[in-house]
């Protein structure tokens, strides 16, 4: 039996003191939760023209903590679904959009070349490499084209950021975000 406690929400609450926290999630994905996460950043987000490049890359975050996060629970469907951490803040100059999730290390180095890759083009060159993809054979490990974290760039302001924490020798903690800036 659980026994009630104090929840802090303090210290998180001086953490989030610098920007608006529009949208944080963290657990088990199911396309319910996916469909009222994306009704909130609709309403909070009515007035930005901006609007359907952010709420494409939530949902192109969101699917692939869904599919490739390496922490699964079964949802109500009895369906593997994945367990992650999605955000959407905004500050004075723009927003970002963020996923986090479980990731096997042997996958960090192609996520890091391939973030990297993505880096280092123009949006042209996205473009191309982008329906490039689209036309190769889907990838051994994809669930869809190849392309989400492409579309991510192509759609954002800016360069994607990610990181890894290391949480042992078989996984790590992977984050990556996309940057809108405010059009006013």
């Amino acid at each position: 039996m659980m026994e009630n406690e104090v929840v802090n929400l303090f210290k998180t609450y001086q953490e989030t003191s610098e920007y608006n926290l529009l949208v944080s999630f963290k657990g088990r994905l199911s396309q319910e939760v996916l469909t009222e996460l994306g009704s909130m950043i609709r309403t909070s987000l009515s007035t930005e023209s901006k609007i359907k490049k952010i709420f494409a890359v939530f949902i192109e975050l969101a699917q692939n903590m869904l599919h490739y996060s390496a922490e699964r629970k079964i949802n109500e469907e009895q369906k593997d679904a994945g367990v992650g951490i999605l955000v959407v803040r905004e500050n004075s100059v723009g927003y970002h959009v963020a996923s986090g999730n479980l990731v096997l290390n042997e996958k960090i180095e192609f996520l890091t070349e391939r973030i990297q890759k993505i880096n280092s083009m123009n949006k042209d060159e996205l473009k191309s490499f982008y329906q490039q993809q689209l036309r190769s054979e889907r990838p051994e490990d994809s669930k869809g084209a190849g392309v989400g974290l492409i579309d991510i760039a192509r759609k954002s302001d800016g360069p994607l950021v990610f990181h890894f924490d290391s949480l042992d020798g078989k996984q790590s903690f992977f984050t990556i975000s996309a940057f809108f800036t405010k059009e006013n």
